[in-house]
């Protein structure tokens, strides 16, 4: 998984501007593939294996057309909103009854698309230009329709994270500037992807305080 992740982001980001077609389809085979493997190795033959798989597709070819063309087709994020809620009660990800895997996936459509549109709306009032697209706004519906609202909360809040240390490697090395666009769909792609892997943001949380309270034990020499 985190190979499959840094791949995209080191493919995406270190200035290859190959337009060839099958170079692009040769890249969302050889990622999508990658994703499958850690899939398969988490999930096993299952139902939930088959739809973070559809996912997972998605969001490779999504993350290819956005870097070349700036652009997120609407049918991705569709159809990811369509299938993630039909199929919600068949996601066991999402909770141990049928009612709350529907609610956690409704909930995640409106706060994955939310918050991206909350910060896209105060940041263009800030700018005084387009900080967050609408596709993206679209994807992260999508996505948190699969996996919930923690973990699209998450998933914005890791893709933020990986943004500005991308986006700051390249200022630093010239390789843009402050005013350049750089594709986000990527990175929200990235950052679910990782999502998927891992515990629930507040299981998380649980984990670095206990791990938190064991540091600063053997600090005082309790």
């Amino acid at each position: 998984m985190a190979f499959s992740v840094l791949g995209i982001i080191l493919v995406f980001y270190i200035g290859v501007k190959v337009g060839n077609s099958i170079y692009k389809t040769s890249l969302i085979r050889f990622f999508t593939a990658c994703s499958f493997s850690f899939l398969f190795y988490k999930f096993s033959f299952s139902i939930t294996f088959f739809l973070f798989a559809f996912l997972t597709y998605s969001l490779v070819s999504v993350s290819v057309v956005d870097y070349f063309h700036r652009i997120i087709p609407a049918i991705f994020p569709i159809l990811l909103i369509v299938i993630g809620v039909v199929c919600s009660f068949l996601n066991v990800s999402l909770g141990e009854t049928s009612l709350s895997r529907f609610l956690n996936s409704t909930l995640g459509i409106i706060s994955g698309g939310g918050v991206l549109f909350i910060v896209g709306f105060f940041g263009q009032l800030l700018y005084k230009r387009e900080v967050i697209g609408e596709g993206d706004v679209k994807l992260m519906a999508g996505v948190g329709a699969f996996i919930g609202w923690e973990k699209a909360l998450f998933s914005v809040f890791i893709a933020a994270v990986l943004g500005s240390i991308v986006g700051l490697a390249l200022i630093i090395c010239r390789k843009m500037t402050r005013r350049d666009y750089m594709p986000f769909g990527p990175f929200l792609s990235a950052a679910s992807i990782i999502s998927i892997f891992l515990p629930q943001p507040s299981s998380c949380l649980d984990i670095f305080f206990v791990w938190e309270a064991q540091v600063f034990n053997r600090i005082l020499g309790a």
